[in-house]
């Protein structure tokens, strides 16, 4: 029995750096452990990165949709339906065609936010010529407390199960079931499409353990990154699942449950095998914190010292106290040359409404640490937050304007209430009226705060951040 995990677009190639347009080149991270876990227990697998190879199917003057900065196109129904499907549709057919061929009679998507519209399209089209492949969805847009979307995929009828949060052990013993029966059977930690309705199979335990889980086999699609970035390709790596804080933007500490962290012995053996593996000394850390513990962080770097180990990396990270001076230094030694710091807002009061655990000027501090640490200090800022008035606004700006020097790349986002975070859970604690069911079409009762005024605020700070360079 053939299984087939495909990443589905969209997930940005290129975005901004200084205002220029480089490779973000870390390859899928999740269907990495997935197809690794499967290969251990002698399933027969494969992995079909449909975001790259559609790019490279794509004219020339559609690959602009592969950009960060035309996310949101893919992320909204009508936008995808309306301005990219058009542009895709071809090569959609074709790869449906190559898919059904494959033999593969269980077919896995994963779902992101800017991926599940895509994943539905092509659900649809592979079911309409073969009824009688399973279709499994997972991934982080998939989550026992997102009941909206998880009943919405099932119901189309095109969606046979889909798995809630972390998903190598669930994945494992549905296939093991079915390669065993012929038949899918309910198991815990997801939702199946049985006659109609719909059935949870219970809650299944996070993975205590995170060093028993085999190291991610890129093999499926590190040629094609490496065709299209040559030695700038970036291989993923994860050490920690889960958060130390809970943001109300964000659905991390939901979806993977308590903060669990890898030793710090795991980690830089994984930094080695991969490197020698597949010939990349490059890679990006997608947890969304640095690290579980500056003890395990310290460790690792210490390990990484001591074996002189060829390998470059970054991270996003938490504006933690212990990112001084020195601790920043010795993340240089250990040859760390970039961080992604979650600002969100210049102003104490928005900082301390989203529970970020730090102070505004402390947070500059480390910024400016890290950028005379030799590392690249890059931030992510939220604009149009519940409670943010044009005070927090212009704070925001004015510490733009102040560490921009030391700002080497800067994401606005628009507030979102994206699904399971405590915005989406508790509206009217946080005076969120929805205009639409989810996401960035949200207002305050007096709609000073609605999505044109936050659009409006993004292009300011964007073009502030520009001139101050």
């Amino acid at each position: 029995m053939k299984t087939l995990l495909i990443y589905p677009p969209y997930s940005p190639l290129f975005g901004g750096y200084k205002n220029q347009e480089v490779p973000l080149s870390d390859i899928p991270l999740g269907l990495s452990y997935l197809t690794a876990c499967l290969k251990q227990r002698e399933h027969e697998v494969s992995v079909l990165d449909l975001n790259i190879k559609m790019y490279f199917d794509a004219k020339e003057e559609d690959k602009i949709l592969w950009y960060r900065k035309n996310w949101n196109l893919w992320n909204i129904k009508k936008l995808f339906l309306n301005k990219v499907l058009p542009r895709i549709q071809d090569i959609e057919e074709r790869w449906v065609e190559d898919i059904l061929n494959s033999g593969s009679r269980i077919i896995g998507f994963y779902i992101a936010c800017t991926s599940q519209w895509p994943a539905l399209s092509l659900a649809r089209k592979l079911k309409e010529k073969d009824s009688g492949i399973v279709i499994i969805f997972g991934g982080p847009g998939c989550s026992r407390e997102d009941r909206d979307s998880v009943e919405r995929f099932l119901r189309t009828g095109d969606v046979d199960i889909v798995v809630l949060g972390e998903g190598e052990i669930t994945l494992l013993e549905i296939l093991d079931s079915y390669k065993r029966t012929g038949r899918i059977k309910p198991a815990a930690g997801a939702c199946f499409r049985v006659n109609g309705g719909i059935v949870y199979g219970g809650q299944r335990e996070p993975i205590k353990d995170l060093d028993s889980l085999p190291y991610p086999d890129f093999s499926g699609f590190i040629d094609d990154y490496k065709a299209l970035f040559g030695d700038k390709t970036c291989l993923s790596i994860s050490w920690v699942r889960g958060c130390t804080h809970r943001c109300p933007f964000c659905y991390e500490t939901r979806f993977w449950g308590y903060p669990r962290s890898r030793s710090a012995e795991s980690i830089c053996e994984e930094f080695i095998f991969q490197k020698e593996k597949y010939n990349v000394n490059v890679f990006f850390k997608g947890d969304s914190i640095l690290a579980f513990s500056e003890e395990v962080l310290f460790k690792t770097c210490d390990l990484l010292i001591e074996k002189k180990a060829d390998i470059y990396w970054g991270s996003q990270a938490r504006l933690d106290k212990y990112l001084n001076r020195e601790s920043l230094e010795k993340l240089y030694q250990a040859r760390c040359r970039s961080l992604w710091y979650g600002l969100e807002s210049g102003s104490q009061a928005v900082v301390d409404r989203m529970n970020k655990g730090f102070r505004v000027n402390e947070a500059q501090d480390i910024i400016i640490n890290t950028k005379n640490a030799g590392i690249k200090s890059s931030i992510t800022v939220m604009v149009g937050s519940p409670g943010e008035t044009l005070i927090d606004f212009l704070k925001t700006a004015a510490f733009i304007m102040k560490n921009a020097k030391f700002i080497d790349d800067m994401f606005v986002t628009l507030a979102g209430v994206m699904a399971m975070t405590d915005w989406y859970l508790k509206p009217e604690q946080y005076g969120i009226m929805m205009e639409k069911k989810r996401s960035y079409f949200w207002r305050t009762r007096n709609y000073l705060n609605n999505h044109y005024v936050r659009a409006i605020e993004k292009h300011a700070l964007d073009a502030i951040y520009k001139i101050s360079l």
